[in-house]
This record gives structure tokens, C-alpha cells and sequence, in this order.
């Protein structure tokens, strides 16, 4: 019954403040749609392949592009905000440790850092390894890289995302330990069984290449690891 009740109370609240999500997402959605085209265009500088060329393969196709770039990002603040007022309303449940507001907020930054550097890492390492290695391979076989507007983007979001959200692993495993949800030992102990998971992730993830699985199972089992040294410092 109190799981039930508490379900409820978050769905009323969200509805309740379901107008201020609405104009936060609109609000997002115009800014970020006014300047999508230079953010595409600098993804594009930066990370297609010098004799690889994008085509657009519909009429519709570039406007649609630029409100999915918009939209992600009109999406995410409003999930960020809204996975505040859950929290806070979980929390005055007494469903979890009470936080203070300056651990909330440490925790926030944390995670918008961690996220960042996981974007980081795709945009600067990961993303033009992969393209580059999948170019030369289409140009060893003799044929010319042509992308279409949609696929390369949706491709470089997809693992750019994946890997903010993917780099969010130390503080998973910080706050379990946090809350007494597992041990440093158990982690240790569970080693083996991760790196099967990470290299699975990887596999669905990445394009079906070793080389990008591993640049994304490697980082993870190393953050995996910092976790652990990090939870037996702070124990």
C-alpha cells in the first residue's frame, strides 16, 4: 500500500507540474532548434572522415534533423528536472536516507561532469577512431563513404549519449555503497561477471567492430575499478 501511495503521489505532482515541464521543454526545444545548425556543422567538421560526404536523402530530412537535436536537448533538462521532484518527493516519503541539499547539489554536479566527460570522450577519441576505421575499411573494399544526414547523426548521438550516460558509473556504485547496498568486497568479488556485462553493452551499443567495443568496455571497467578504490577510501 505505501509503494502504491507513493506512486501516486509522484504521478499527481508530475501532473500537477506538468505546465512548467511543457514551457521548460519549449523553452529548450526554440533556443537549441536556433542554433542547430551550427552544432550540426561542427559535428560534422570535426568528426566526418576527410573523403566521406553526407547527403540528405529526403526534402524534410535537414529540418527534421535540427528539431531532433533540439528535442534531445528540450528532453533531457526536462527529465533532469523532473527527476528532482521525484527525488524530493521519495525522500519526504522516508522511502530514503534524508541528503542534505548541499549533498544533492554535489551529487548533481557530479553527474553533469561525468556526463560531460563521457560526451568528451566520444567526441574526441572514440567517435573519430570509429569513423575513421569504418572509412578506410568501405575504402579498402573500393567503395566511396557516403552517409545520409540521419544515419550519421543518429549514430553519433547514440554513442555520444551512450557513453555520458555509461560514464555515470562511479557514482552509481558510490551511492550503493553510500546507502549500504553493497560492499567494496562484494564489487570485487563480482568483477569477472561485469566485464562479461561491459563487453555485452559494448556489443549492443557500438557498431558490430571490436574496436569500438573496446573503447567502450575498457573505460567502463576502468571507472569500475576507480569505483571500488574510491569506496574503500571513503568506507
Amino acid at each position: 500500500m505505501a509503494k502504491t501511495a507513493a506512486y501516486d503521489d509522484i504521478v499527481e505532482n508530475l501532473q500537477n507540474r506538468a505546465w512548467m515541464y511543457f514551457l521548460l521543454a519549449a523553452i529548450v526545444f526554440a533556443s537549441v532548434f536556433y542554433i542547430a545548425p551550427d552544432i550540426i556543422e561542427w559535428l560534422s567538421d570535426r568528426l566526418l572522415p576527410e573523403d566521406a560526404t553526407l547527403i540528405y536523402l529526403s526534402p524534410a530530412e535537414y529540418l527534421i534533423l535540427k528539431m531532433r537535436v533540439a528535442g534531445y536537448a528540450a528532453i533531457s533538462a526536462t527529465a533532469m528536472i523532473a527527476m528532482i521532484h521525484i527525488w524530493r518527493i521519495i525522500r519526504s516519503r522516508s522511502m530514503l536516507p534524508e541528503i542534505s541539499f548541499t549533498n544533492l547539489a554535489l551529487i548533481f554536479v557530479i553527474a553533469l561532469l561525468l556526463f560531460s566527460m563521457g560526451m568528451l570522450y566520444s567526441l574526441e577519441l572514440m567517435l573519430p577512431t570509429v569513423l575513421e576505421y569504418l572509412q578506410n575499411d568501405a575504402a579498402q573494399a573500393g567503395l566511396e563513404t557516403t552517409y545520409s544526414l540521419s544515419a550519421f547523426y543518429h549514430f553519433v548521438f547514440l554513442l555520444t549519449f551512450s557513453l555520458g550516460i555509461t560514464f555515470q558509473l562511479p557514482l552509481v556504485t558510490t551511492l550503493m555503497l553510500r546507502l549500504e547496498l553493497t560492499t567494496t568486497d562484494q564489487l570485487a568479488q563480482h568483477r569477472s561477471h561485469l566485464v562479461v556485462v561491459f563487453f555485452i553493452m559494448a556489443a549492443l551499443i557500438t557498431p558490430p567492430d571490436v574496436i569500438s567495443q573496446f573503447l567502450l568496455a575498457v573505460p567502463l571497467m576502468v571507472l569500475y575499478e576507480i569505483s571500488i578504490i574510491i569506496g574503500k577510501f571513503t568506507a
